[in-house]
């Protein structure tokens, strides 16, 4: 076992600095107490340097044939672009992967303020907003329902899933009613979806939602 000359301690396990005054230890090292327990990162180490070898040449292959060819547009963008949402998705879902409804929430959110930003750089038209983040929001609201259905998804949690709902509801109306949008099918259609999701998850599931609301807030 490894000791500590300065708390006069002695302790089992990999440690190499005390735990009391983080002091070199000294001593044989023992094993570990606890199992190491691999990461995602870790499990498929491989293929994650794979891709960010794929993904780094063919973002800089891409720049590098448009410096060349300037007359063709600034279409490496698009390119560099996607490499990000990719990243930024595989990252997402890595991070928040044992909770499928704040997965999708932070995708739709991280990806709405990329977009608008692509928007911003290429000269604005508005198309993240008439398009892409309506679009989204309906995606994320049709998929958090059929979740919520196939995992059976615990009473606690139809709270959280509700509130969701009504904020990706929330968006389109804001745009549609500030004037942000030029077209408006998209957004109509997103606050149509949301609040039948909304109402038929009320509908259904409106006793156990009381039920947790008494319990949670002693109502």
């Amino acid at each position: 076992m490894s000791q500590c000359n300065q708390c006069n301690v002695t302790v089992r396990g990999s440690n190499k600095v005390c735990p009391l005054c983080q002091n070199q230890l000294i001593g044989d090292v023992d094993e570990s107490l606890y199992p190491e327990i691999s990461t995602v990162y870790n499990q498929y180490r491989l293929i994650f340097k794979i891709l960010a070898a794929i993904t780094l040449s063919g973002g800089i292959v891409c720049i590098g044939i448009n410096l060349m060819l300037p007359k063709s547009g600034f279409w490496s963008v698009f390119t560099v672009f996607g490499i990000l949402c990719f990243w930024l998705s595989v990252i997402i879902v890595l991070k928040r992967r044992g909770n499928l409804l704040k997965t999708i929430t932070f995708q739709v959110l991280a990806f709405s303020l990329l977009f608008i930003a692509l928007d911003f750089f290429i000269g604005w038209t508005g198309w993240s907003l008439n398009f892409f983040i309506p679009i989204a929001c309906t995606v994320a609201v049709l998929s958090i329902a059929i979740i919520a259905k196939l995992k059976n998804i615990p009473t606690e949690d139809y709270g959280v899933y509700l509130i969701v709902d009504l904020l990706f509801c929330i968006v389109p109306i804001v745009f549609y009613f500030t004037g942000l949008i030029s077209a408006v099918l998209p957004s109509l259609f997103c606050m149509a979806v949301s609040v039948v999701t909304c109402v038929s998850q009320i509908v259904f599931e409106g006793k156990n939602l009381w039920q947790e609301i008494v319990k949670r807030f002693h109502v």
